[in-house]
């Protein structure tokens, strides 16, 4: 036997010292009784409530997120102004493509809010209407969007504009205001 190994079956169980328990230990927490199994029962589905409507609330939190960056976004399109310049292109753009990215990862943003486990089935775990809500203001954000493109004159409104042998629409006044 070398140096550095140890056997095991040669060391007397009753050799050991006694050592206290730790402090604040209650032997009587590892005692399995009818009430406290009962009591650990009704613990568990209360903790597993719990968890469910806080991963609710965050997939709330979530959903919601969308609603923050709109009046920044709103302020951005003011700002850029009306004229067809690469600065306001780009924003238009970035109206576009941010929330379609964000909308065709939905299921990434919510899957650490899904139920799993025996909690799945409860019907408190549902996020259609966070996922509902994520989508509508995503959905909000490209009609800024396209309002942008329609100040830009880039959207097309008349028939003129899909047609080559029609005249463009003149317009006859300009009210100041």
């Amino acid at each position: 036997m070398s140096k550095w190994s140890v056997d095991y079956a040669s060391i007397n169980a009753a050799a050991k010292p006694k050592l206290p328990s730790p402090v604040a230990f209650e032997s009587s927490a590892l005692q399995n009784s009818k009430a406290g199994s009962k009591s650990t029962r009704q613990a568990t589905t209360h903790d597993e409530h719990n968890d469910v409507a806080l991963k609710i609330k965050r997939a709330w939190d979530v959903a919601m997120s969308p609603a923050k960056n709109i009046p920044m976004n709103a302020i951005m399109i003011y700002m850029s102004g009306n004229g067809v310049q690469i600065f306001s292109v780009m924003i238009t753009f970035m109206l576009f493509f941010q929330p379609a990215k964000a909308i065709m990862s939905l299921q990434q943003a919510f899957e650490r809010f899904e139920s799993t486990g025996p909690s799945r089935a409860q019907p408190g775990a549902d996020l259609l209407l966070p996922k509902l809500a994520f989508i509508g203001l995503h959905v909000l954000t490209i009609l800024l969007g396209v309002y942008k493109i329609n100040a830009m004159g880039l959207l097309p409104t008349t028939t003129s504009d899909w047609l080559a042998f029609l005249q463009p629409k003149e317009i006859l006044e300009y009210a100041s205001l």
